[in-house]
């Protein structure tokens, strides 16, 4: 696909997402009302200066209450390229909205990709915002509910890369040394006459295992549920989402291999390419973890990629966006992995292996004797609960049920 193809495509992409914002007839973005913002896609402005008409991507027109006239043009360029916007593209693209929009007007670059850290300097000095678009990603809508949850290192992550992400966001953006989650946000900074920026602020509850496991054990109670693995059909039937399974591969921007999704709205959870029976229902788990805990109060849809499933610690989390993962991870260990059936089960598999001291729990070490008995352990348990070994390793250890005296612990990953 060349240059301009691709470029079309984005912009529409774009345009489509936030007419669906307006669509929904809420204030734009927590921050207009949707009746004074016009949306264009492909507008023409006429230009003195060049004695003709210029064509700009997208275009929403802002309109103050009592206005004809726009009082303010945020103008979209969509460059979707696979590394840095050339410094020439910045240049013209500027140079068109001071010949057409003199000081009314705010210049974002789109970019699908992210950009390498010297995209900053140009930002700055021309005053150009930058903006990740992702049709794929998380689409955070927080500034709907009053606050905005993701910190500025984790936004800046998306655009200007220095490692690889776990997750992408369906918006991100930079202006004016500014690093934001939303397009309300970003159109609070634009125009902070009408509106003033919102307030940064942690509201993303502390639920503790003991909750998660009360919740858990009433799910399973109302399902019916007596051993083995969990139906998670009946899970999500109790809770009134729709599942589907569908047999092909889903790739985010940054090249992550997409497990599944949630939307929230819609109340429905799609799977992936689900030839790894364990992953795939870790992964449902996990969307059903996001439901019951209400992260549609931040979220209005999520994706999972791999390394969303290695959250398994929710000490020292700093990052809100993956408190929301481990919380989602916590649900799925306590019903797919039942304490008390799992407990059980662990007693009567370790009984017929052989373990000599069953009350006082699971140890392993490097010895091959042990290893041996362990991995066979771990291999019964992930066969009667349908889910991997190492989710299993990982729920023995949170509940205190292992002791590990090996020198190098096998790396973590509930995946597989």
């Amino acid at each position: 696909m060349n240059t301009v193809k691709k470029g079309n495509k984005l912009e529409k992409k774009l345009y489509d997402y936030l007419c669906e914002q307006k669509r929904r007839g809420d204030d734009v973005y927590g921050v207009y009302s949707f009746r004074r913002c016009n949306i264009r896609m492909k507008p023409k402005y006429y230009s003195k200066v060049r004695e003709g008409n210029v064509e700009f991507d997208v275009v929403i027109e802002l309109r103050a209450e009592g206005r004809v006239d726009p009082h303010m043009y945020v103008v979209f360029e969509c460059k979707n390229y696979e590394g840095n916007v050339p410094e020439s593209e910045i240049n013209d693209f500027t140079q068109k909205l001071g010949d057409i929009f003199k000081h009314s007007s705010k210049g974002i670059i789109v970019v699908k990709s992210g950009l390498q850290s010297g995209a900053e300097k140009s930002a700055r000095n021309r005053g150009v915002g930058i903006v990740k678009f992702d049709e794929s990603g998380l689409d955070i809508i927080a500034d709907r509910k009053g606050g905005i949850y993701l910190e500025r290192e984790f936004v800046e992550g998306q655009i200007f890369p220095k490692k690889r992400n776990s997750k992408s966001l369906k918006f991100s953006a930079f202006f004016e040394g500014q690093f934001l989650s939303s397009v309300g946000h970003l159109l609070a900074t634009l125009d902070p006459e009408i509106i003033k920026v919102m307030e940064l602020k942690d509201r993303i509850p502390f639920i503790s295992q003991e909750e998660s496991k009360r919740y858990a054990d009433e799910v399973l109670r109302k399902i019916g549920y007596n051993g083995g693995a969990v139906n998670l059909e009946k899970v999500c039937s109790l809770l009134g989402i729709y599942l589907r399974i569908l047999d092909y591969k889903k790739i985010d921007e940054n090249g992550e291999e997409i497990l599944g999704s949630a939307n929230f709205d819609e109340r429905t959870i799609e799977i992936y390419n689900s030839e790894n029976l364990n992953r795939r229902r870790f992964t449902i788990a996990h969307e059903i973890g996001h439901f019951s805990f209400r992260h549609d109060m931040y979220l209005r849809s999520d994706t999972i990629v791999r390394n969303d499933l290695l959250i398994d610690d929710g000490d020292g989390l700093q990052q809100n966006i993956y408190k929301l993962e481990y919380q989602a991870n916590m649900l799925a260990a306590n019903i797919l992995l039942p304490f008390e059936v799992l407990r059980l089960m662990t007693y009567i598999f370790m009984r017929d292996i052989g373990y000599r001291h069953v009350l006082s729990g699971i140890y392993v070490d490097d010895q091959d004797c042990n290893l041996q008995d362990y991995n066979q352990l771990l291999s019964r348990l992930s066969r009667e609960f349908e889910v991997s070994k190492q989710a299993v390793e990982i729920r023995l250890s949170q509940l205190g049920m292992l002791h590990d005296h090996r020198e190098s612990n096998l790396d973590a990953d509930i995946a597989y």
